[in-house]
């Protein structure tokens, strides 16, 4: 049985954004939407380094 409680703290490196409970808490840790997220994530990719680059990029 997969621990619940440790989504996006368990790999601190990839965003997973079929998983809301990682949607949630990485938007909270990241302090962006929701929306943002996912879309990044879709043009960036899982890596949380290539997220950060990509939002940074396009601010």
């Amino acid at each position: 049985m997969d621990d619940q409680s440790n989504i996006g703290r368990e790999n601190d490196s990839h965003i997973d954004i079929s998983e809301s409970k990682d949607v949630q808490y990485w938007s909270e840790k990241l302090n962006v939407p929701e929306e943002v997220l996912k879309n990044a994530v879709r043009a960036a990719g899982t890596s949380v380094e290539d997220f950060m680059e990509h939002l940074e990029q396009n601010r």
